[in-house]
């Protein structure tokens, strides 16, 4: 059986999870920036992986390139299709949305996980993210266990579970909402809409040498310099790989949490293979 793995990463975290099972699985791993450019795709591959972060729990979780992504899947009736989201906190409904998505395409996500990785708008400890590393490694092991069984129906959300978080959802909205609209200067939009816009808060300080990495790795091409400095074109997917990748520390805003942090990026990823994404559909098996 043959595999692909199709991933979606700003820091690292997502390309690192779909590495390991591609290993596993002897799969093929595929930048879903890479594919974005068709208007179906389509596979031969038997099994389908889908991994990639989860950005604002409370509305779903998905990053629009990668529901834009499942929603252009075609011929996959009879493909084994799983996920894996990376999430510092609690993925909600992440995978059963997608789930939709690949239902009404019609397929069927037959299993899905998460896996808790450090968050790229707030970092962990040098400590935290040790703890956190080991245990995503043994999280995988089980995963890849999983997948290579074929099994189905394992999923990471229950139902109890998402209804004891109801009373905080709307709070949550109401937070996430403020904040996007404060990003993106912007009101009476939908989250859809204010998320694409939220780089308007993005500055490069007097540090930019006009080198432009964070150009290159956005994976939604939202950056173009203009005389040696970074200018972004209002399709951000908030993935912060603009910040966390500059070699300057020379770009300021969006979500960042803690204004001190130097940035985070998967120690086991390359700014190389970061790159690489944008210029082949696949990066190694």
């Amino acid at each position: 059986m043959s595999t692909e793995i199709y991933y979606f990463s700003g820091t690292g975290n997502s390309l690192a999870v779909a590495r390991n099972i591609s290993a596993e699985m002897n799969g093929k791993v595929i930048s879903i920036t890479s594919v974005m450019d068709k208007d179906t795709i389509t596979t031969d591959a038997d099994v389908i992986g889908i991994i990639f972060p989860v950005y604002n729990a409370v509305f779903e979780g998905m990053p629009l390139m990668v529901k834009r992504f499942a929603n252009k899947l075609d011929n996959i009736g009879s493909k084994y299709i799983f996920a894996v989201c990376t999430s510092k906190g609690w993925p909600r409904v992440t995978i059963s949305k997608l789930g939709e998505i690949v239902k009404a395409h019609g397929g069927k996500l037959s299993a899905g996980f998460s896996v808790t990785m450090p968050d790229n708008s707030n970092p962990s400890t040098k400590e935290e993210q040790r703890k956190l590393f080991n245990n995503s490694k043994k999280k995988l092991e089980t995963i890849n266990q999983y997948l290579k069984a074929r099994k189905s129906g394992r999923f990471e959300n229950t139902l109890f579970f998402n209804l004891i978080m109801v009373p905080f959802m709307s709070m949550g909205e109401k937070a996430t909402f403020k904040l996007y609209n404060k990003l993106a200067n912007s009101t009476d939009l939908s989250y859809d809409e204010l998320l694409p816009l939220s780089d308007r808060s993005f500055i490069s300080d007097d540090k930019c040498n006009g080198c432009g990495i964070c150009a290159k790795i956005c994976p939604a091409n939202d950056i173009e310099m203009i005389n040696n400095r970074p200018v972004w074109q209002n399709h951000c997917e908030s993935c912060l790989a603009c910040v966390n990748w500059c070699p300057e520390k020379a770009i300021h805003g969006g979500i960042i949490i803690d204004k001190t942090s130097t940035g985070y990026h998967h120690p086991d990823i390359k700014l190389s293979d970061m790159l690489l994404r944008k210029k082949n559909k696949g990066d190694g098996h």
